[in-house]
Parts: structure tokens; C-alpha cells; sequence
């Protein structure tokens, strides 16, 4: 390994069998249509930036930024690549990774959520620091920490239909998590903006709660099933089962009760 130092960092070339990927690592998405583009830009350019790492153990090192260009490198059976190592904290590293893909590539929202959430968990950090380290306000940082409360169906409907970080905050307000999927596919169909999704969001909100002293509609379409039920219970008695049906109705509910008896088994005989 040949190594050249300057400022606090040093530039390697080291085997790719010793390098190995980190779990803070902020993409997730990385599709094998754009490894193999970028391997075909090294094949022709070479590696213009090298992998960041930190070493681990003698001889080991755990990557910090740089996962696509290293898969890349694995596609075109490279068996070493130029480093940069780093000697900063864990902390520090999982920081320099998410700002070094901030810079690259634009990472989606939910990414660099995710990817903050497990730096705040992992390491003894605060979201003012962290925030700071971003280059972004608290406030921005803690609007976009907040898009993780969104439940992961929802989360993955954002991501296929390719909606705005405004338009998931705007579903934060909503408590129903089958409103809020069925809001981000009218908003993908329709191409709402951020101001007729919230529009929709606070006619959802505006919705009177059923009462619950009178019989709804809801209560009222049950009937089609209470005689499907009872339908049922009559063909069983015509065919020579002995079961009885009663039906209660409360206030919110219909309660059918189908009486079976219990089947008895025949004492032997000698």
C-alpha cells in the first residue's frame, strides 16, 4: 500500500477485498442501470475521485463515501482503487458521507431522513450539531426527521410517485394512513400542487365525526349482509342442520349469533 499524506488525511490505493460497506451509508437506492453507467465511465476515464474510508483494523477499512463508485469497481473486476482515509470519529465520517452524496447527487428526502435519524441514534449528537454540520437550520433538520412518523406504505408511495418533500409534510396532519395513500395517489394522477393537496388534506380534516345515537348509513348497507348471514343459516336447516340465528342491533353494531350444536360422539358399542 502507497500512501502520500497532507493535511490530516492520507491517499492510499488499497486491495477492494479490504474495504467493507458501512450501515450509516445514506443511499439506498442505487440501481443496477446506474452502476453499470458508472462503470463504463471509469472503463474509459478512470476513477476521478477516489473512495473515501476509515480504517478499522490492521489492514481493514470500512467505506465512508463512495458505494456506487465501488460497486462499479467490483462490476469491472478491479482488485484495488485509490482511497482517501479519513481519521475522524464514527460521527464524523457518517456526516462527511452524507454531505459528500449531498453533493454529488441529489439524495432523496427520505434518504437523508433516514440517514440523519441513524446518526442521531448511533452517536452522541446533537440535532443542532448535526444540523450545523449540514449547512442547514434546526428547523429544517427537524421538519425533515418528522417525515419518518409517515408509516412505510405511505413512505414508499412518495418515493414511486415521485412527490415533493412539501407534499409529505402536508400528509404529517392526517392520522389515517389509507387517507394518506390514497391523497398521494390523487396528487400523482392529478398533478396537484403543494396548496390543493393541503386543500384536500383539510377537507379530510373538516370531515364531522359519525354520531353515535342513530343508526348511519354505514349500519343501514349492513342489512345486505345480516340476510347474507341469515340466507346461509336458512339453507343449512333445509338441508337438516339444527341451527338457530338471532339478531341484535346496538347503536353502532349488528350483532348476528348462529347457535351450532355440538357434535357428540357415539358411545362404542360392544
Amino acid at each position: 500500500m502507497s500512501t502520500s499524506t497532507g493535511d490530516t488525511r492520507a491517499i492510499a490505493r488499497i486491495p477492494l477485498s479490504r474495504i467493507q460497506e458501512s450501515p450509516d451509508r445514506p443511499r439506498r437506492d442505487c440501481s443496477d442501470e446506474s452502476i453499470a453507467r458508472l462503470a463504463e465511465s471509469i472503463r474509459l476515464h478512470g476513477l476521478l475521485s477516489p473512495l473515501l474510508v476509515r480504517q478499522e483494523a490492521e489492514g481493514q477499512y470500512r467505506l465512508v463515501a463512495g458505494s456506487r463508485r465501488l460497486a462499479a469497481l467490483r462490476l469491472l473486476h478491479r482488485s484495488s482503487a485509490d482511497v482517501i482515509l479519513l481519521t475522524g470519529s464514527p460521527c464524523d465520517c457518517a456526516m462527511i458521507a452524507l454531505v459528500e452524496n449531498l453533493q454529488r447527487e441529489q439524495l432523496h428526502y427520505l434518504d437523508v431522513a433516514s440517514a440523519c435519524r441513524s446518526i442521531l441514534d448511533r452517536y452522541p449528537i446533537t440535532q443542532e450539531r448535526l444540523a450545523a454540520g449540514l449547512a442547514v437550520s434546526p428547523s429544517a433538520l427537524a421538519n425533515r426527521l418528522r417525515l419518518l412518523r409517515l408509516p412505510p406504505s405511505v413512505q414508499a408511495a412518495l418515493r414511486r410517485c415521485g412527490l415533493s418533500e412539501r407534499h409529505a409534510r402536508a400528509l404529517l396532519r392526517l392520522p389515517s394512513e389509507s387517507d394518506q395513500l390514497a391523497l398521494v395517489e390523487l396528487a400523482a394522477q392529478r398533478h396537484l400542487s403543494v396548496a390543493q393537496l393541503e386543500k384536500r388534506v383539510e377537507a379530510l380534516l373538516a370531515r364531522p365525526a359519525p354520531s353515535k345515537g342513530r343508526v348511519t348509513a354505514a349500519l343501514r348497507d349492513s342489512r345486505m349482509i345480516v340476510n347474507a348471514v341469515l340466507d346461509t343459516v336458512r339453507q343449512l336447516t333445509r338441508i337438516g342442520v339444527p341451527v338457530r340465528s338471532k339478531v341484535e342491533e346496538g347503536d353502532d353494531c349488528v350483532r348476528v349469533i348462529v347457535t351450532i350444536p355440538a357434535a357428540r360422539s357415539k358411545a362404542p358399542t360392544a
